[in-house]
C-alpha cells in the first residue's frame, strides 16, 4: 500500500502538471486565433460600419449587429436558423465577403444567449410574435440606415420565419432569399425520416432503418419538448452518415467542420456563450417549438407572393428536404422567382459552396436590392 501511495506522489503530480500545461497551451492557441480573427474583421474604410446594439422588439431587448465596408450598400437582414441557434458569433469569416456588397444585419432572436427573455411566461413566444419582431426590426433599420426596403435572407428556420414576414409586409422587402428553406415542421422531419429509411435499406443498414421505423407516425404531444427533441435527434442522426446535412466535407461532421472552428476561435463569443449557442434551448425556444408543431406554411400562405423570390437550395439537403422544396417553389406566383441549385451542397450551402453563394447573391439578388 505504501508503494502505491509513494508512486502516486511521483506519477500523479507530473500528470497534473502536464494536464495543466496542456490546458494553458490550448487557451493560448485559442486566444491567438481569436486575436487573428478580430484583426481580420476590418471595416475601417471611409464609409465602413461595424456596430452592435440592443434593440427593443416586442418588449424584449435583442442583440443586433451591423457591418459593411460601405454603409451606402443595400441593406441585407440575415435571419438565423434553429430556432435558437444564432450565427452572429460564428459568421465573422464566412459572411464577411458579403459586406463588400451589402450592409449586413444579423440578429440574435429572442430567447437566445444574447437576447434573453426575462420572464417567458409573461412574454410568450409563437410564430406570429417572431414575425412581428422581425417586422419591427426592419422598420427600425429603415430609419436607422435611411432606406426604404431591405433584402431578407432566411436560413432553415429563419427561412420559415421569412415567409411570414414577406407575406405580412411585402412593402418593406426588395427581395427574399430562402436558404435551406423550411416549410413544414412535422412534414419536413417526416420526409427526412422517409429518405433516411430508404438510404439505410439501400446500404443494407438494417439497424438504422429499424430504429427509424420504430418511431411510428405518431408525434409526441406539442408540449412534450424532450419527446419531440428525442424524435428529431433520431431522425437527423443518420444525415451525417449519408452526407445530407453537410455534404461537401471529408467527414460530413459538424465537429470537424469550419463551423466548429469558427465558433471555437470566435473573437466575440466567450466559452460560456458558445456552450449556450450549441444547446439552443430556452423556455422561449420550447414555446416556439410547441407553436410550430402543426404548422405547414405551404397551406398557411398558399402560392402567391408579392416580392421577388430566390431559393438557394442544396441538391443533397435532407434536413430541409429538397424533395419538398423544389416542387413547392415551382407552384409559386411572384413578380420574379429563381431557383438556384447548389449541386455540391446539402443544408449548409454557405459553408459548402461559399464562392457560389457570394456570386449568386451579388449577380442575381443585388440588382433587385439596388432598385
Amino acid at each position: 500500500m505504501k508503494f502505491f501511495k509513494s508512486a502516486g506522489k511521483y506519477v500523479g503530480l507530473p500528470l497534473l502538471l502536464v494536464l495543466a500545461g496542456a490546458l494553458v497551451g490550448a487557451a493560448l492557441i485559442i486566444d491567438v486565433g481569436k486575436t487573428y480573427n478580430d484583426d481580420a474583421n476590418w471595416f475601417g474604410s471611409p464609409n465602413g460600419i461595424d456596430e452592435a446594439e440592443m434593440v427593443t422588439l416586442g418588449g424584449v431587448e435583442q442583440y443586433v449587429r451591423i457591418r459593411s465596408r460601405n454603409a451606402d450598400n443595400p441593406v441585407m437582414l440575415d435571419l438565423h436558423g434553429g430556432p435558437g441557434w444564432p450565427q452572429t458569433g460564428m459568421s465573422y469569416r464566412n459572411l464577411r465577403p458579403l459586406t463588400e456588397y451589402f450592409t449586413l444585419v444579423e440578429w440574435d432572436q429572442r430567447g437566445t444567449v444574447r437576447s434573453p427573455v426575462a420572464d417567458p411566461e409573461q412574454t410568450p413566444t409563437d410564430y406570429d410574435r417572431m414575425v412581428s419582431d422581425t417586422v419591427e426590426l426592419i422598420e427600425h433599420l429603415t430609419h436607422r440606415l435611411n432606406v426604404n426596403k431591405v433584402t431578407l435572407v432566411g436560413h432553415s428556420w429563419g427561412a420559415m420565419l421569412g415567409l411570414g414576414v414577406i407575406q405580412k409586409r411585402p412593402d418593406l422587402i426588395s427581395a427574399y432569399v430562402g436558404v435551406g428553406q423550411a416549410l413544414s415542421w412535422k412534414g419536413g422531419f417526416d420526409e427526412s425520416r422517409r429518405l433516411n429509411i430508404e438510404a439505410a435499406e439501400r446500404a443494407g443498414d438494417t439497424t438504422t432503418a429499424n430504429r427509424l421505423r420504430a418511431l411510428t407516425d405518431m408525434w409526441p404531444d406539442k408540449n412534450d419538448f424532450d419527446g419531440i427533441m428525442g424524435r428529431i435527434s433520431t431522425i437527423q442522426e443518420p444525415l451525417t452518415d449519408f452526407g445530407t446535412s453537410l455534404h461537401a466535407s471529408k467527414s460530413n461532421s459538424f465537429f470537424t467542420s469550419d463551423i466548429a472552428h469558427d465558433l471555437l476561435f470566435s473573437p466575440e463569443v466567450s466559452f460560456g456563450q458558445a456552450m449556450g449557442l450549441l444547446s439552443g434551448e430556452s423556455e422561449t425556444t420550447k414555446q416556439l417549438f410547441a407553436d410550430l408543431h402543426d404548422r405547414d406554411l405551404r397551406l398557411q400562405f398558399g402560392t402567391r407572393y408579392r416580392v421577388p423570390m430566390f431559393l438557394f437550395q442544396g441538391e443533397h439537403d435532407w434536413q430541409t428536404p429538397t424533395s419538398l422544396v423544389r416542387p413547392w417553389f415551382e407552384t409559386l406566383e411572384a413578380p420574379h422567382k429563381e431557383y438556384v441549385n447548389f449541386e455540391h451542397s446539402a443544408h449548409l450551402v454557405i459553408n459548402e459552396q461559399p464562392g457560389k453563394y457570394l456570386y449568386e447573391m451579388v449577380t442575381r439578388v443585388r440588382p433587385f436590392s439596388l432598385r
